[in-house]
Parts: C-alpha cells; sequence; structure tokens
C-alpha cells in the first residue's frame, strides 16, 4: 500500500526540481536610457532589453528624436541592454559631413530602488563603433625604413595586441594588403593552423605579438651599417614565401606564408600609404576580395591629409600617418595598447622611432 504515496511523493520532487522561473513580477520598473555615440545622441536605434530573473520576453524599443527610449512598468529585475544599429553621425575626416556607422553596446543594467513607492532609472548607454571592442588589434605599423640613402626597408613589421581578458588564437588567420576597398587584396599571408577552432597557437591576454618581414637583426647587415634599424631577429612570427627561395627565412621563427596562386614575393607594404588588415580565415577566396565579417581589425594609414580613403569606413573610419617620412625610422603605434575607437585618425600617433613588443610610455 506504501508504493502508491511513494511514487506521488517522487513525481513531487521532480516537478519542483524542474520547475519553471517564477512568472510573478515582484514589483515594476520604469527604464528609461539614452543612447549616446561619442558626443550625439542617436535618434532611430533600436534597444533590447533581456532578464534573465523572471520567464518572459525581451522587450524592445526605439530612440526618439532626443536620443531617448523608454520602458514602463517591466518586471523589476536586472536587464541586459544590447544595441547593434546603423547611425549617422560626424564624419571621423570633415567636419561638414556625415558617416554612416554601425553601432553596438551590451551592458548589465540593475534596477535600485530611488523612493519608497517608485522604481525609476534614467542612464546613459555609450555605444562604440562596430569593430572597437577589445580583440586582436593592429597595435603598430613600422613601414617607413631606418634613415638610410640604400632604400632599405626590410626591416618592416607589424605588432598585434590582445586587449580582450580572453586568450585568443591566431590559427589559421591572415594578415593582408589591401588596394581600393575589400574588393581588392594585394597580399594574403596566413598563420599555420585551423581558422576558429584550432588551439594551437595562443595569444593570452595583454600580450604582443610581433611579425616581422624578415626576423633578422636589421642594425647587423654586412656591409650596410643600420645602427637605427631594429633588430627582429626574436620576432614572434615572420612573413615567408615558400614560392621565393632567396626570401630569408629565420629557422628558429615560425612563419605565416603566403597563399596567393602565382605571387612570389615578401609581405612588403607601402612606406607612407596603404591598408593592412587582419581577418579571422574564414573567407580564403582572395579573388574576390574579403568578406567584411571576417574582418578582425584594419588600418589606414597615409602620411599626407589630404589622402582619399581607400579601406569602408566600417573597417577604420579614419586613416592614421600623418607626416610620416620614408626612411626616418619612424613608427606608427595607438595612442594606448590596444586603444581603439575604430578610427585611426585619432587612435595612432607617430614615433621618433619603433617598440616591437612593448608600448611607447
Amino acid at each position: 500500500m506504501k508504493t502508491p504515496f511513494l511514487l506521488l511523493f517522487l513525481l513531487f520532487v521532480a516537478s519542483a526540481c524542474f520547475r519553471e522561473q517564477p512568472t510573478q513580477v515582484d514589483g515594476s520598473l520604469n527604464l528609461t536610457l539614452y543612447v549616446k555615440f561619442e558626443d550625439r545622441f542617436l535618434n532611430s536605434i533600436p534597444v533590447t532589453l533581456k532578464t534573465y530573473d523572471y520567464n518572459s520576453t525581451p522587450f524592445s524599443g526605439v530612440t526618439d528624436s532626443c536620443g531617448a527610449v523608454s520602458f514602463e512598468n517591466i518586471p523589476y529585475a536586472e536587464y541586459l541592454i544590447t544595441i547593434k544599429s546603423s547611425a549617422i553621425v560626424a564624419s571621423a575626416l570633415d567636419s561638414n559631413a556625415m558617416d554612416t556607422v554601425t553601432v553596438i553596446a551590451s551592458t548589465l543594467i540593475t534596477p535600485t530602488e530611488t523612493s519608497i513607492n517608485e522604481n525609476i532609472i534614467i542612464d546613459t548607454i555609450y555605444t562604440i563603433a562596430s569593430g572597437a571592442q577589445p580583440g586582436l588589434k593592429i597595435n603598430e605599423l613600422y613601414t617607413v625604413g631606418p634613415p638610410n640613402r640604400s632604400y632599405y626597408f626590410y626591416d618592416q613589421f607589424i605588432e598585434l595586441y590582445n586587449s580582450s581578458n580572453d586568450t585568443i588564437y591566431l590559427d589559421g588567420m591572415v594578415i593582408c594588403r589591401m588596394w581600393h576597398m575589400l574588393e581588392s587584396v594585394t597580399y594574403i599571408f596566413q598563420f599555420p593552423g585551423e581558422p576558429l577552432v584550432g588551439r594551437e597557437y595562443p595569444v593570452p591576454p595583454e600580450t604582443f605579438v610581433v611579425i616581422a618581414q624578415d626576423a633578422m637583426d636589421h642594425t647587423n647587415i654586412p656591409n650596410l651599417p643600420l645602427p637605427e634599424s631594429v633588430d627582429l631577429s626574436h620576432a614572434d612570427w615572420e612573413f615567408r614565401n615558400s614560392a621565393d627561395y632567396g626570401d630569408f627565412d629565420n629557422p628558429d621563427v615560425p612563419n605565416l606564408d603566403n597563399i596567393e596562386v602565382g605571387y612570389s614575393r615578401d609581405f612588403m607594404i607601402a612606406l607612407t600609404m596603404d591598408v593592412v588588415l587582419i581577418a579571422d580565415g574564414s573567407d580564403l577566396d582572395y579573388l574576390d576580395g574579403m568578406d567584411i565579417e571576417a574582418v578582425i581589425d584594419g588600418v589606414e594609414y597615409a602620411s599626407f591629409s589630404t589622402h582619399l580613403k581607400d579601406i569602408e569606413k566600417e573597417v577604420d573610419r579614419g586613416f592614421g600617418g600623418v607626416g610620416l617620412t620614408k626612411y626616418s625610422g619612424q613608427s606608427l603605434e595607438r595612442v594606448a595598447a590596444g586603444f581603439d575607437s575604430n578610427n585611426s585618425s585619432v587612435d595612432f600617433v607617430i614615433l621618433d622611432h619603433p617598440t616591437p613588443g612593448y608600448q611607447h610610455e
């Protein structure tokens, strides 16, 4: 006779274990959010709220002409706020012009009682340009060559930096030199490993990665004294074209190899004007350009202020390097390690000397 009661007890316990989140709301909340990008409030921007405190569907709204969106009588809870939308903002290059930029934000808001009978939150959500979030960044570009009269610039290097809190893996990523927007890849060299899923080549947080055109001591070239050049013999990686049997190869430094069919030169970038990007390796069909979804970071630079942009503003809103001089030993580095507003006009400064593997003070 005890068996039916035991079964009923077990069913009761099981139902309690799989009970859904409560649907009854413990109080209500009025939430007003102002959405801002740089110094401007944004209108017509979709905003989504999601809470895991209750079993409820997300709440959605759109900012008004003042950049505000309000949610009334929603459950009193912690909310994840997400924003991803196109916005018309002031141009990074021309104060009289406007740009279309993809802005993003993701943040948590936890309510606090502002009075005995009413729960109200008024807050500002600061968005950033898509591509400006923490991650793997092109941190320094040394392109111009050291002071010399022999047209020597083979000490070029690219420095990466992991500005995120997570380990990033270089497996299968590609570094490209671009010409005329994303539709044209000039050079494409690839890290070894499987794109997206490989875990052989980690970059821990706050780590620099130096990729040399040639991983040698460029201050000690026979019959060519270059005391103001840079010793890259201990670089982390080296560009190497297997189709060029004369390309210098340091056996102690791993290689990024060329994957463009028929291309037989090393990875060289223009001294004072170019576009360099790093992509995740998901798009290796370089003949039709590079998918923007594959781009991790891109930097455009030019030595003169009247330069016309050569890459989409979604990749880089501006360009750095105004004032770079050929064969001067100058280098282009972010103002702080990994700092990225997605606008190289303000993200980079010109250094008198390169700083491979560390940040200038």
